[in-house]
This record gives C-alpha cells, structure tokens and sequence, in this order.
C-alpha cells in the first residue's frame, strides 16, 4: 500500500491536491461540517448560561458568590453532562401531588434566599426529549470523533454522502437549538414577571412577611409573629410577657404590623391564629385587672428541655426559714425525705420550689 493511501486511511489529507470535482465536493463537507459544529457549540453556550440559574440558594449575602462559583463549575461540564443537568434539574416530567423537597438552612439568625426555575412536561414529551437530546450527545460525538472515520471524503459518493448526512444533522440540531432557545425566553419571561411581583407590594408581603397574595398566612413565620416573638423576648418576666406592654412596644417599634394585614381583629386573635404561643391571664388586683400573658412556645420547649437536662446533687440553704445552714446530698435518681413531724421537710421541698420554673405558671410566695 502506497504512503498516500496509508495516510488517507489514517485520516490525514495527502500532500497532494484533490483534482475535480473531489475539491469543490470536499470544500462543501468543510462547510457544511463547521456549521454543524458552530451549532453546537451556540447550543452548549445557550446550556450553560440557562444552567447557572437552574437554582440558587444560600445567605443573601453571598448570593453573588455562589453564583459566580457556579458560573465556573457550570463552564466546565461537558455537553453530555449538560444534558444530564437540563433533564434532571430544569425539565421535569410532571408528576400531579408531587411534594417539593424540603429545604432547611439551619442557620435562623441568616436571611435565605432560594430560587428554582423548573419546566414540567408531560411525561410522554418529557420522554420525548430526552431520548432527543441523549441523540444529540450522540450526533455530536460522531462529528467530532467518527466522522472521517465514517465518510470517505477522497471520492466523489463519499463527500456526496458526507454532505447529505451533515444536512440531516443541521436539521436536527437546528431543531434542538431552536427548542432551547424558546425555553431561554420562557426562563426570561418567568424572571421578569417575578422581579415585577416581588417589587409589587403583593410581593413585598410575600417575601417579608409571609403574606399570601389569597390574603392567607404563613403564621409560624409572618412578619407579625416574629416581631413578637422579639418583643416578647424584650418585655418578659420569668417567661411571660404582658400582652398590653407588648402591644404598646409594638405600635412604636413596628408600626407596619397593623392587625389589618393580616385579617385580624384583636392581638389575642393573632396568638391563637398563629398557633406559635401559649397564653394565660395573669394575677391581678383591686388596683390592677387581670391581663393577658403570652410566651413563645418554642421557648417553653426549650426550657422544658434545659429542665429536663438539669440535674441536682446537693441543696444548700442559708437563713432559710427554720434552717440557719444546711447542705442536703441528693441522689442521681431518686432522694426521699424521712423525718418526724416539724423536721422541716417541707422547708427543703420549699426551697426547691422557689428554685425552679413553675409548671403550672404559677408561684407562691415565701417568707
């Protein structure tokens, strides 16, 4: 065999000029071939910067950061693994009482921000798609790895051939980019709409407090719940907060959280809406009527379980009632008081009481 055939077998152009009409024919495939290629490369392109913002999440403050970072990785991947990311994050088949995936930052004292942007097809199109795109992977790869190997564009039936396969193929991928290209616009149009309702003062009640456009309410975590949780935290004593103190610290600090955004009329209707606290009334007298007292429930919680953790191993009194100085060693599990009549057991018991949180939200007082 001939060095010039060896070296067209290998897929290299021999040193000698193609004569007519090979030239003109091969020039064609050249073309023809870079269309393609530019093709897809315009639809890699298009890929990557609609996967950037598939979703983002994090702190509000490096919310710039992450996706710049994710630019990077994003740039990185290889078409076939952007397929992969368009039909397993962007693309979804739909799937009717599906529940979305929970998410939970795990630091509160942060603002989060997350945003997703899906498209739900059918899922007879979303299979569709995705066997059309694994065969753009595979048309792809033939170009740009198989395709001398494929056509023998050193005769006349070979370029023929090779130039009708790169027509079909720049229909296909035409197709495929002309697809993608409406889904860039939709992502657009979907972004655009929501810019303009969270600058709405619909979307200022959503965002920041928790507002529904149908005027319902996310309670547990509405604007109005938090500031009195704040407040309360402020204004308590030994756990408990004056509903009256707290309304009156509210009117001056947050003005904006009238009970009227939020279809109430009463701040007892907020407590019991919510469902976020516990509520009692409080002791009064002749001066002074009885008032309303709340608490958050979560630290009710929290102090149920710091008094759970809480474990005693002496009492030590000094000046208390009848014990001028005494240390009592208590057991692990269990400490019982065995005495007579008038041994002061009861003054022990009293001294534990006035050391912890009441259960009932009540306390006696001792002299």
């Amino acid at each position: 065999m001939s060095s010039e055939l060896q070296t067209q077998e290998a897929g290299f152009a021999p040193e000698s000029v193609p004569g007519e009409p090979v030239a003109s024919l091969q020039r064609e495939v050249q073309r023809k071939l870079g269309r393609c290629m530019i093709r897809l490369q315009q639809y890699e392109r298009l890929v990557k910067a609609l996967a950037v913002d598939f979703e983002i999440a994090g702190p509000s403050d490096e919310l710039e950061d992450i996706r710049r970072k994710r630019g990077e990785a994003v740039s990185k991947l290889t078409l076939g693994q952007l397929v992969n990311e368009l039909t397993g994050t962007y693309l979804q088949p739909q799937q009717p009482g599906a529940a979305q995936s929970e998410w939970n930052p795990g630091d509160s004292s942060r603002i989060w921000f997350r945003m997703q942007t899906r498209m739900t097809l059918d899922q007879a199109d979303y299979d569709q798609v995705v066997s059309g795109l694994k065969e753009l992977v595979a048309l792809r790869n033939e170009l740009v790895h198989h395709f001398i190997e494929r056509f023998d564009v050193w005769s006349v039936r070979g370029c023929e051939d090779a130039n009708a396969y790169l027509d079909a193929s720049m229909v296909k991928v035409d197709g495929h980019y002309d697809r993608l290209r409406h889904w860039a616009l939709s992502m657009d149009e979907a972004r655009r709409r929501m810019g303009a309702f969270l600058e709405s003062p619909a979307g200022t009640d959503l965002l920041f407090d928790g507002i529904y456009p149908d005027g319902s309410v996310n309670w547990p975590n509405c604007g109005i719940v938090r500031c009195l949780h704040a407040t309360a935290a402020e204004v308590a004593i030994d756990g408990w907060a004056s509903l009256d103190r707290v309304i009156e610290k509210m009117n001056l600090e947050y003005p904006e959280q009238t009970l009227k955004r939020y279809g109430c009329v009463s701040w007892r209707q907020v407590l019991n809406e919510s469902k976020q606290f516990k509520i009692r009334r409080g002791p009064g007298s002749a001066q002074q009527p009885r008032r309303t007292e709340f608490q958050s429930l979560s630290e009710t919680e929290e102090t149920m379980k710091r008094r759970s953790q809480c474990i005693w191993k002496k009492i030590s009194s000094r000046n208390f009632r009848s014990f001028d100085k005494i240390d009592i060693p208590l057991c692990s599990d269990l400490t019982v008081f065995v005495g007579e009549n008038n041994a002061d057991k009861s003054n022990a018991i009293d001294a534990v009481r006035l050391l912890t949180v009441p259960l009932s939200g009540r306390r006696e007082l001792y002299c």
